[in-house]
């Protein structure tokens, strides 16, 4: 049986002047690009005071998220003065979490898992099916299908170097079933082999910051 994953929200409450976290600010929004491809990151942002922050992520338990959270270049420069964690039970409106809904496929709806029923797409999902759709009209490479959160955490693992057997071993799953993940990622990239997966990756992201 898989692996389970928790959904946290996570209030940042930052101490001090702005000033303070200016030299600190693109080292924080580089960090959580790359926890956003790690499948870590759902969603957030700042407060619009700007006193704070609010993140949506997924982990495998609290310890898990706190050892991401310390890791925030914000948090080594020790400009957060409160960390508040819930764990959040996500049952209501248009929630994108990895095991809640998965994309369609196509442009503007998502597909809720427990009940089937699609549902119209959150405006920032409407976007990049409208990117990606532009995209293809020009005839240039093109994001086909968007990266679960479990296909992310997979793919990030391939590029640290993990065997398939090592993979399957963190997840406690057979190693057929990782071979499995790794085709349907495989498809979605539009690559064939391993050695293509870091560069598809880039151009996966930057499609999605489009």
């Amino acid at each position: 049986m898989g692996e389970s994953y928790v959904a946290f929200v996570v209030e940042l409450v930052f101490r001090g002047k702005e000033t303070d976290r200016l030299s600190f600010g693109e080292a924080h929004r580089t960090y959580w690009k790359r926890m956003v491809a790690r499948g870590i990151l759902l969603g957030g942002g700042p407060w619009r005071d700007g006193t704070g922050e609010l993140l949506v992520c997924e982990a495998r338990d609290r310890r898990t998220l706190l050892r991401v959270l310390y890791a925030d270049p914000y948090a080594q420069a020790q400009v957060i003065g409160e960390l508040r964690i819930r764990e959040w039970n996500a049952v209501m409106g248009h929630v994108v979490l990895a095991g809640l809904e998965r994309s369609t496929g196509g442009a503007g709806t998502h597909e809720r898992i427990r009940g089937g029923v699609a549902a119209p797409a959150p405006p920032a999902v409407r976007a990049v099916a409208a990117v990606r759709e532009e995209v293809a009209a020009r005839g240039e490479v093109a994001v086909r299908e968007e990266l679960t959160a479990h296909e992310r955490r997979i793919a990030t693992m391939m590029l640290d170097g993990l065997t398939n057997k090592q993979i399957a071993e963190s997840f406690t799953v057979s190693t057929r079933a990782v071979e499995l993940h790794i085709t349907r990622i495989y498809r979605k990239l539009d690559i064939r082999r391993r050695a293509q997966l870091a560069a598809a990756i880039d151009r996966f992201e930057a499609a999605l910051a489009c």
